[in-house]
């Protein structure tokens, strides 16, 4: 497959993509910390406090794995694609525990509409001869 030159909206989403994840995974980070976790709304104590284990690992592999596809995609590598698809199991899974405690919020689709754009648009990287 020969390889072309990608658009300059590939590089726009691949970057905006990685800062995304890279906020979720500081979100993650900050969740992860007892004395930040005591500053939040209780809800939010409550929420962070009973996440099973299955949910937290689910969490990280959404966040860390977006981020790490992001930087595969800068890369122009077509492992990204497979890389996406594991953190779009992380993050349906993360999304099928918060929605069991609190129902569809905002945020979870959100998360799950870029995670589902990430994936589509590295397909379309691929298809295009952009990837390696």
């Amino acid at each position: 497959m020969s390889q072309t030159k990608p658009h300059l909206t590939f590089w726009n989403v691949a970057t905006l993509g990685f800062i995304w994840n890279l906020t979720g995974y500081l979100n993650y980070v900050a969740q992860s910390n007892a004395e930040t976790v005591a500053t939040m709304p209780e809800a939010y104590q409550l929420i962070i406090d009973g996440r099973p284990a299955w949910a937290t690992a689910a969490f990280a592999i959404g966040v860390c794995g977006g981020a790490v596809g992001c930087i595969l995609l800068l890369l122009r590598r077509q492992v990204a694609i497979y890389v996406f698809v594991i953190s779009l199991m992380g993050i349906i899974g993360t999304s099928l525990f918060t929605g069991m405690l609190v129902g569809v919020i905002p945020s979870l689709m959100l998360s799950m509409l870029i995670g589902l754009g990430l994936l589509w648009y590295a397909k379309i990287a691929c298809r295009g001869g952009w990837l390696r």
